[in-house]
């Protein structure tokens, strides 16, 4: 749930940034089709890359269509329907989203935990249908969140230690890209990877809120002042970055691949340069 994932909109051609977007707002109309109207706020671009490694894999091409929506009630947009990576990336954002709520439950103050209980009271119908479709998903994540929840109990340092976590969870959703088994050991490796990445930049990003609200930081924890922090970030980063990229060279796609080199190789570089700041673009909003 963090944002960190996305393209570099200046690198695009017009066709891959209309591609790109129709897959956003597909991925919109998907969790509203599957999930109701009120996980669409869920939405982040994160689950896009999922959805096009997914559909680039298998060759699907999907249905485009032209509707209106809520961030563009005036005019039609392009949207990509129904495909085996959309249906994915909608299940896996709401099972996601269900565990960073009971994360926030147990971590968060009282009002914050209120309003993760009353959003988890919400989003149980959604969760148990996500859970039916991808019940091994489901489990992976209730056991990692737990697992980080312990970690963060004892107080790890160990930025690698902190970060395992989210990297298995999000190597467990890449995994359900694979179209072969042998894809699946690479799919995994990747996610682990982007996932860990995810995971420092967001405590980079969160260093001075962790600080004030005397939340777990694992930079702050071994002793790191925010200036440092970001340092090691950039650092660790650009190290798995690395490894992720040789990761994704093994892959054969068949769909979508300049989006996803995109991705790779300019956007995920962009936002570990911007280590310490917020995503870039952020979570909810319309993609211009």
């Amino acid at each position: 749930m963090f944002g960190y994932v996305t393209p570099a909109k200046p690198e695009m051609k017009v066709r891959e940034f209309e591609s790109y977007r129709s897959v956003y707002c597909g991925l919109c109309k998907q969790l509203k089709r599957d999930y109701g109207f009120a996980s669409r706020m869920l939405l982040n671009y994160d689950l896009v890359t999922v959805a096009l490694l997914a559909d680039g894999l298998s060759g699907e091409e999907g249905r485009p269509c032209a509707q209106r929506c809520i961030a563009s009630p005036l005019r039609k947009r392009c949207m990509l329907q129904e495909t085996r990576g959309l249906r994915l990336a909608a299940a896996a954002l709401v099972l996601l989203s269900w565990y960073k709520l009971a994360d926030d439950v147990a971590d968060e103050t009282l009002g914050k935990r209120l309003a993760a209980r009353a959003a988890r009271l919400a989003l149980r119908g959604a969760h148990k249908k996500a859970a039916a479709a991808f019940p091994d998903l489901d489990e992976c994540l209730a056991a990692e969140t737990a697992r980080q929840q312990k970690l963060e109990a004892r107080q790890s340092q160990n930025p690698d230690e902190a970060a395992e976590p989210t990297g298995r969870m999000t190597g467990a959703i890449f995994a359900l890209c694979a179209e072969n088994e042998a894809q699946v050991h690479i799919l995994q490796r990747l996610g682990l990877f982007l996932g860990k990445i995810l995971y420092w930049l967001d405590a980079a990003e969160d260093y001075g809120k962790d600080a004030e609200k005397g939340r777990y930081n694992v930079f702050r924890l071994a002793g790191l002042e925010q200036a440092q922090a970001v340092e090691r970030t950039k650092v660790l980063c650009r190290m798995a970055a690395g490894e992720a990229a040789r990761c994704y060279n093994l892959l054969d796609l068949r769909l979508n691949r300049p989006i996803l080199d995109n991705i790779i190789f300019l956007g995920l570089p962009a936002s570990i340069v911007r280590a310490g700041q917020p995503p870039q673009p952020t979570k909810h909003a319309a993609i211009a």
